[in-house]
């Protein structure tokens, strides 16, 4: 594994969030893809320094389906409830 320079990751990280057209983008789905999207294009980051912004992007359209109530629900593997989250089981 690679070096992890985490503050060009964060740069970047920062970058997607201020590209983003909120008009274009209308719900949290769109904005997590263009933000992805706009990572993965990124070629001053290596392949590892994308997987670790894109685990935060992650993270955080998890908070914001739960926080918001939006988004696409899942079935949950453990609980087999629906949940919003999809690294975790929100039961």
């Amino acid at each position: 594994m690679s070096n992890i320079r985490d503050k060009l990751v964060f740069a970047a990280y920062e970058r997607a969030y201020a590209l983003t057209d909120y008009n274009i983008h209308n719900d949290l789905d769109k904005r997590h893809e263009f933000r992805k999207q706009t990572i993965l294009a990124d070629e001053s980051l290596t392949n590892d320094e994308k997987s670790e912004a894109i685990k935060k992007f992650n993270k955080y359209h998890d908070f914001g389906k739960i926080l918001y109530n939006e988004g696409k629900k899942r079935i949950c593997e453990n609980c087999q409830e629906e949940c919003l989250a999809t690294l975790y089981c929100e039961y």
